[in-house]
């Protein structure tokens, strides 16, 4: 029993065909996408389908060959896990396990004793029944591994840079950018004036302080002077 997966990228030309083309693939070798990502956004450049793949074990190889042809081929990997051991092992716990169950429900049939010994027969049997269910969705998950290949896939679109005008004439972009200098120098006018408006009692105050006796120094400078 082998468990296989694929990785696999291609760089396709469009994005829009070759997801057209994807749909049919899966549906010709009866597989299916267990996540699919599509990134067609007009602004986000380059556009691309990322997908993880179950596809039946015995197309995997068809397939893959199918995809590959969709564009060139950028990486490509694949692998493959024994997994028999694994599920002999799990089938014998399983095995062991319902029996056990078996045996718990043949001892409460036949139990007449105290009523604490059969809910503890009855909680056992529960949890041996938890048990066996754990292991029978383990099991069919495995199995289900080894039926179906996992695929990771990547198409991408090859990019083409395209030239584009600016969104914004020249005339509008001249006119925001006197809105704006206009902006500017009123903010800057405004800015002169609470300046003015919080400093100038101060200035004054300063002007009082040290301008009346500089005046009175000066007179008596020139009054001695006249009298020289």
């Amino acid at each position: 029993m082998i468990a296989r997966t694929a990785t696999l990228t291609v760089m396709v030309k469009d994005i829009s065909a070759a997801r057209t083309s994807f749909d049919a693939i899966l549906a010709r070798h009866h597989a299916y996408s267990a996540e699919l990502v599509v990134a067609l956004l007009e602004d986000a450049p380059p556009h691309g389908i990322q997908a993880s793949l179950r596809i039946p074990a015995p197309e995997l190889g068809a397939a893959l060959i199918e995809f590959k042809s969709l564009g060139r081929v950028q990486k490509e990997s694949q692998s493959g896990e024994e997994v028999t051991q694994q599920h002999t092992d799990l089938a014998a716990r399983l095995q062991n396990s319902r029996e056990t169950e078996q045996r718990l429900r043949d001892i409460l049939a036949q139990r007449t004793g105290k009523i604490e010994d059969v809910l503890q027969v009855e909680e056992e049997i529960a949890r041996v029944r938890g048990e066996i269910e754990g292991m029978e969705a383990d099991q069919r998950a495995l199995e289900h591994r080894v039926d179906f290949a996992t695929v990771d896939l990547q198409l991408v679109e090859e990019y083409k840079e395209q030239f584009s005008t600016p969104s914004t004439s020249v005339s509008t972009r001249i006119g925001n950018a006197f809105v704006d200098g206009m902006r500017n120098a009123a903010s800057m006018m405004l800015g002169l004036v609470l300046f003015i408006e919080e400093a100038g009692p101060v200035v004054l105050i300063w002007l009082v302080i040290l301008g009346v006796p500089t005046l009175l120094v000066w007179k008596r400078y020139r009054r001695m002077k006249a009298k020289v």
